[in-house]
């Protein structure tokens, strides 16, 4: 059996991560306006919750993307 299980190429990498950065990075920095301009205590406490939710997943796109790199390039 043939099995096509390779790894993806860094261009296919950096298009994702590149593809994913925009919408982690607009969700955070409208978090982050949220908690700076709103008086609402329940908008403040959902824009803190969803600001650790959205910097832990950019890391871990961060993370898994050097990885890949990492072992794409060995």
């Amino acid at each position: 059996m043939n099995n096509n299980h390779s790894q993806p190429n860094t261009k296919n990498i950096t298009a994702i991560f590149l593809t994913t950065f925009p919408i982690f990075l607009y969700f955070i920095i409208t978090s982050i306006h949220t908690i700076i301009t709103k008086d609402n205590i329940w908008a403040i406490c959902l824009s803190i919750f969803s600001l650790i939710i959205f910097t832990s997943m950019l890391t871990l796109v961060a993370h898994n993307t050097y990885v890949n790199y990492k072992k794409h390039n060995k």
